[in-house]
């Protein structure tokens, strides 16, 4: 009796032996998979995370550390975002560490905002935090080259300061910076072109351009509010009236020089046709002056003309011509005479 009752303790003794070791080993080897300094850090932190999901996250080779800080935001700032809702959009391809960052900067600032559109902004442009910030906090932007002609066809070159705040509800769907600077732009020129005067703009530009710019109209469709709209800049363009009257005298430049040159032409021409005549002229005289030692001839052969009588001519001919030359002289001497003086 007292060896069976040994036997039946020895047996006890290995089974309870038994169970303790494979215990201590599954212990062992599920400690050698569970991050146990995060776990630690978890639970101080206040915010418990069982180990089975810490392995969850671990095989889905996530950043641990992140998602430890983002439950720890959303516990202590009381955003209530569930552990599921992070490790989800993790695996979305999304920051929730951010996201959380996002949601507590909205919760102080009083602005409304959600884990879903949190995190929609954070997928779309991974800078969530940032986009809060500028739906907190107004931004200046400005536009430049804002050119239109008022009714006076005088050019007016416009630039305008806005100042705008981000408009989260309207993030995924609404309409982006460059089309709100361009709607901006098209009521500003509009205004101008209806605009009797540039002078009554230049005066007032703000009340003249700005009075009838609806902000809400133009933030409607837009992610951005609109604040206040200032005129920063405004000078003169082109000025059509000026360029018509410059065009108006260049063509009356080219006709005037077109006349000019007419004139000039029918001048060369009046003149060719004097030397042609002058020529013609000569011309004659030469052959009349041929004409006449035949004549002679003639006049002498017929007996209507002596000998003596050509040679009287041609001493009278001659005596002419030496007058001529004499009187030639004596006005070129005097000519002399009087540039000495």
């Amino acid at each position: 009796m007292s060896n069976l009752s040994l036997l039946l303790f020895g047996t006890t003794d290995i089974v309870l032996v038994s169970i303790f070791g494979a215990l201590l080993i599954a212990f062992v080897v599920y400690v050698c998979f569970v991050p146990v300094k995060i776990w630690f850090t978890a639970l101080f932190m206040g915010c418990y995370i069982p180990s089975w999901k810490l392995i969850s996250f671990k095989n889905n080779k996530l950043n641990l550390m992140n998602i430890l800080n983002a439950y720890s935001i959303s516990k202590k700032s009381q955003l209530n975002v569930s552990l599921k809702d992070i490790f989800n959009l993790y695996t979305s391809g999304g920051n929730a560490l951010e996201v959380m960052k996002a949601l507590k900067l909205a919760k102080d600032a009083n602005i409304a905002l959600n884990f879903e559109l949190a995190s929609a902004i954070d997928i779309a442009s991974h800078d969530v935090v940032h986009a809060v910030q500028n739906s907190i906090n107004s931004k200046l932007v400005e536009i430049d080259e804002i050119q239109s002609f008022a009714k006076d066809k005088v050019e007016l070159i416009v630039s305008a300061n806005v100042s705008i705040k981000l408009n989260l509800s309207k993030y995924i769907n609404g309409l982006g910076l460059d089309d709100l600077k361009s709607n901006i732009k098209a009521w500003i020129m509009e205004n101008i072109s209806k605009a009797k005067s540039h002078i009554a703009i230049l005066g007032e530009p703000n009340q003249t351009l700005l009075s009838n710019i609806d902000f809400r109209v133009i933030s409607k469709n837009s992610m951005y509010n609109v604040l206040d709209i200032n005129i920063s800049n405004i000078s003169i363009g082109r000025d059509l009236n000026a360029e018509n009257d410059i065009h108006v005298a260049e063509k009356e430049k080219i006709y005037a020089q077109i006349e000019a040159e007419r004139l000039k032409n029918a001048e060369e021409i009046k003149e060719l046709q004097m030397r042609t005549k002058t020529e013609q002229m000569k011309s004659t005289v030469l052959q009349a002056e041929a004409e006449v030692p035949m004549a002679i001839s003639q006049a002498i052969k017929e007996g209507r003309f002596s000998v003596m009588d050509y040679y009287k001519l041609m001493n009278l001919q001659a005596d002419t011509a030496l007058r001529r030359a004499i009187i030639s002289d004596n006005k070129n001497q005097d000519n002399n005479d009087g540039d000495l003086f």
